[in-house]
């Protein structure tokens, strides 16, 4: 096996390992940063749930629009949150 070929085997398995670490930091901070957002959305409506904004525009305390996008935006945020809290633990337990 050439010099070069062991050098670049060397490199791939260091920048590897480096991935696998850096993976479950990148999606906490994903988390952290869609969970930011999701707490916007959720106190400028002044709610707890993404569903209250849903209710409460059924009930004609909120316009259609923009609290429809903001209720289908909460909905999305909290599923991607939890399938990231679901996969980050997934990977810190490999590491």
């Amino acid at each position: 096996m050439s010099e070069i070929f062991k050098y670049f085997e060397s490199e791939i398995k260091i920048m590897s390992a480096v991935k696998r670490e850096l993976v479950p930091i990148i999606i906490v901070k994903e988390i952290i940063d869609q969970k930011r957002e999701l707490e916007r959305i959720l106190s400028k409506h002044k709610v707890k749930e993404p569903e209250e904004i849903e209710k409460e525009i059924e009930e004609g305390k909120l316009p259609e629009h923009p609290s429809y996008e903001d209720f289908l935006s909460a909905l999305a945020l909290r599923s991607n949150i939890e399938e990231m809290k679901k996969l980050a633990s997934d990977l810190i337990g490999e590491i």
